[in-house]
């Protein structure tokens, strides 16, 4: 299976900008039907959009009506990003994943939870001290050459409320977003393509005054704690944030290494940020005893403004989960007109088609724990007595390869559900003569004619001892000659 990514980041949504959101939608529909032509990427249909920040530009401190402008930058942020989904992935909002940047947080809510602090003549080494430790509470102005320190802790949380409400939002109500960093991240599982996302916050204790990007241990460590639950098993890994691990010798505002190093020991195969607004590809090895690797790449910015040497850019991805490879195709802005953008092919990627392939790290191997197995076929057997398929298959689908019990209920299941397309993409090539039934007959409902066609061909059929396995190959040979 090829599972096909529109990454897009930095997009600094503000009203002033340049270019409008009809214009850039319209652009960007433009160039898809330029890549999706054959002789061009033939990327016919995209999958999933991943959005890796900076939503919006924000607002200082000190701008009249802050609070009014903010809301009014994520209103137009959220016509360009539904506009996006209707476009691109048939208005599914939940096929798009979002998680904010160090624009996100707003800097009205940040001076509000802050109180100037006296510098006495004696124990200024020790409030230095207290400044650069880790997660310091105090801030330095250069502005105003003044120290400061968060005083009201509550109003610090709030940086992300208008974040917050535009997430809830975007996704009708079906998803939040917290202000307690230590629970900024979010799961999107995606059972059909194999893929699990988890969107991250790097922008812990973040803020204009303290420009570091770091993702919190406790945000790492409930998303990992969520990927050992069984339905999540076997899942392609994907984190996404803001920040990029490293910067020129004269800024601090990228993240420390170390925390992608815990993503790649928590088995996340492919990381996707953005920030620098330049794109970038990188393996980024584990370093502590393994083969491990996390493969990096970032995204340039949408419509903002483009770092030196770079023009504006996004990329596309698509990931062959079965041979464990992919491909990075960079369209990027190829004239000089803001309100109009016209994209095409980056030109400075290694390959003559504009093209970077790479390989990634699998999936997690799934560990058979026999009291586990147990007592998920027992929860799955409870919901199939009850008739909540649904629930049941969503259970035993990430077992079915380590634990035979597991498929004839499963298969029952999406039998009930009437679910074609699962009983493709969970049981072909099939094992036994029922597994064989339900695929042929699934085949041909999905209109699959060619795969139909090479199944009845395959010699566990074409040679198959079972009469009721022969009657329905020759029904359907019978049919594919009309």
């Amino acid at each position: 299976m090829v599972v096909n990514i529109l990454h897009v980041s930095d997009l600094h949504r503000d009203l002033t900008s340049p270019i409008g959101n009809q214009a850039l939608l319209d652009s960007l529909e433009r160039d898809w039907e330029q890549y999706a032509l054959p002789d061009n990427l033939g990327i016919q249909c995209l999958d999933l959009i991943m959005v890796s920040g900076d939503i919006v530009q924000g607002v200082q401190h000190g701008t009249t009506d802050a609070i009014s402008v903010l809301r009014q930058q994520y209103g137009e942020a959220l016509d360009f990003l539904t506009g996006l989904a209707d476009r691109f992935v048939k208005g599914n909002k939940e096929a798009v994943v979002v998680v904010p940047g160090n624009h996100d947080v707003s800097d009205h809510h940040v001076r509000e939870s802050l109180e100037q602090v006296c510098i006495p003549d004696k124990g200024a080494k020790e409030l230095v001290r207290q400044l650069f430790g880790g997660q310091s509470n105090l801030r330095w102005s250069w502005d105003d050459l003044a120290l400061y320190k968060i005083v009201h802790s509550h109003m610090y949380a709030d940086r992300f409320q208008t974040f917050a409400s535009f997430y809830e939002d975007f996704y009708d109500g079906k998803r939040t977003y917290s202000t307690d960093e230590s629970k900024q991240f979010d799961i999107f599982d995606y059972q059909d393509l194999g893929i699990t996302i988890a969107g991250f916050s790097s922008c812990s204790h973040n803020d204009l005054l303290n420009r570091a990007g770091a993702i919190h241990p406790d945000s790492i460590a409930g998303a990992s704690n969520e990927l050992r639950k069984p339905n999540y098993q076997g899942r392609l890994r994907i984190a996404m944030w803001h920040h990029h691990i490293e910067g020129p010798p004269s800024k601090v505002d990228y993240m420390d290494p170390d925390i992608v190093q815990n993503l790649a020991y928590r088995d996340f195969s492919i990381g996707l940020h953005g920030h620098q607004h330049k794109p970038q590809y990188l393996d980024f090895r584990f370093r502590y005893g393994s083969n491990q690797k996390i493969t990096l790449i970032s995204a340039g910015t949408l419509c903002g403004g483009a770092a030196s040497g770079f023009k504006r850019s996004y990329n596309l991805i698509q990931l062959d989960l079965e041979q464990l490879s992919g491909r990075l195709h960079v369209r990027e802005m190829q004239n000089d007109n803001l309100q109009l953008p016209i994209w095409g092919q980056h030109s400075s990627l290694s390959h003559q088609d504009g093209t970077l392939h790479f390989k990634f790290c699998p999936p997690p191997l799934v560990r058979s724990e026999p009291h586990k197995i147990t007592a998920v076929l027992s929860e799955a057997e409870r919901f199939h007595s009850i008739g909540e398929f649904r629930q049941a298959a969503e259970i035993l689908l990430p077992l079915k390869e380590i634990e035979e019990l597991v498929r004839p209920i499963l298969l029952d299941c999406l039998r009930e559900l009437r679910d074609s397309a699962g009983i493709i993409v969970s049981f072909n090539p099939p094992q036994g003569s029922a597994e064989e039934i339900a695929v042929m007959d699934a085949l041909w409902i999905e209109n699959e004619r060619e795969r139909l066609a090479a199944l009845l061909a395959s010699p566990s059929i074409a040679n198959t001892n079972d009469l009721a396995v022969a009657e329905l190959r020759d029904r359907f040979l019978r049919r594919l000659e009309r």
